[in-house]
């Protein structure tokens, strides 16, 4: 079971996570429903109610039908280790090789590996097991904190923005999902794809209809009429099935201060900065003070350190910058001098 730090779980959702695996061993993962805790805390949570809402009941309960959920978030989901007959799945050999890749050094890869790492692992059961299901369980669900300002709103769905755009170029690779040609999950892929890259555009080829209808009085093709019908028409079916009258007021929030934040603003950042591979001011942890060294061991000087300095850099580390050699201290209580140090830990390195 993997859960968020920030995220507390409903005392229901690991009974309905449970028995879904028991009801069907075909089920290699599955996840729930993520809500937002602070929902009114400023305008930035406000327009990610329904935005959380609307992909967990249309895009994830799509692809469910399908067992082809393309992305298995981090904070809430549960994993089958093994098989009933004893056969890896979680802990397949090809899934850790994979996933345990250390020589990123392309664009594509930093952003599946560093930046998308839920995606990958996704991606990844998908490519390795397409006799087994990944699934959603409507009536499981959590709280998240989300992002309540705008800084760190762009932070984080920078990160989720060009992840899922490379994630999904990995996904069309992968040969094992479900349908043929223009009916499957891949040419959905394909299409969602596109989706994300013409967003912006979309946006602006919208506001020039409204334009040209409310202003220059033309009138609405009747194919844009029909896809703008489906559109709303899907997300008005989904409140009656689902009953979830007090979306409807989210759903205004979103439409009228969320749309032109997360169809324009946001991916427009994200593709400018997608050579960042930093993360930025979404989780920050408290650093405990490191305790000093008091006493100098012979040959060597002690390594004393600031009662209030923290114990971690304050900003993302490059592992492929630092350098083996380097040891800045050691536990004296368990090595004699720094080169002691140096080589218990190369030889766990050459271990991992």
């Amino acid at each position: 079971m993997a859960i968020d730090a920030d995220t507390r779980i409903d005392r229901e959702s690991l009974s309905h996570m449970t028995f879904s695996m028991n009801k069907n061993d075909r089920i290699l993962a599955l996840c729930g429903e993520t809500k937002v805790d602070n929902k009114a805390q400023s305008w930035v949570t406000m327009i990610q109610v329904f935005e959380y809402y609307t992909n967990h009941h249309m895009k994830k309960a799509f692809e469910s039908v399908f067992g082809c959920v393309t992305c298995l978030p981090g904070c809430f989901t549960m994993y089958r280790l093994f098989s009933d007959d004893g056969r890896p799945l979680l802990s397949c050999d090809d899934v850790y090789q994979r996933y345990a890749t250390n020589n990123v050094r392309t664009l594509h890869d930093k952003n599946l590996y560093h930046l998308g790492e839920d995606r990958m692992l996704t991606t990844l059961l998908l490519t390795y097991f397409p006799d087994m299901k990944l699934s959603f369980v409507p009536e499981a669900f959590c709280y998240t904190i989300v992002p309540h300002t705008f800084s760190i709103l762009l932070s984080q769905r920078r990160r989720w923005i060009n992840s899922t755009f490379h994630n999904m170029l990995e996904l069309v690779r992968v040969n094992t999902m479900c349908g043929c040609c223009c009916f499957s999950m891949k040419a959905i892929v394909i299409l969602d794809l596109i989706a994300t890259l013409i967003l912006p555009a979309s946006l602006l080829y919208v506001g020039y209809i409204v334009y040209i209808t409310v202003f220059l009085k033309q009138p609405l093709s009747l194919l844009i009429i029909i896809m703008w019908g489906i559109v709303i028409g899907v997300q008005v079916v989904v409140f009656l099935l689902r009953s979830r009258w007090d979306y409807w007021w989210w759903f205004l929030v979103f439409v009228f201060a969320g749309v032109p934040v997360f169809y324009f603003i946001l991916p427009l950042y994200s593709f400018w900065h997608m050579d960042d591979f930093s993360w930025g001011t979404t989780r920050q942890l408290s650093a405990a003070p490191t305790p000093a060294v008091n006493a100098a061991t012979p040959g060597n000087k002690a390594v004393a350190h600031q009662p209030n300095q923290p114990n971690r850099v304050s900003g993302p580390v490059d592992v492929d910058r630092v350098s083996n050699d380097v040891v800045t201290s050691y536990d004296p209580a368990k090595y004699k001098n720094a080169e002691e140090a140096k080589q218990a830990r190369a030889q766990r390195r050459a271990a991992c």
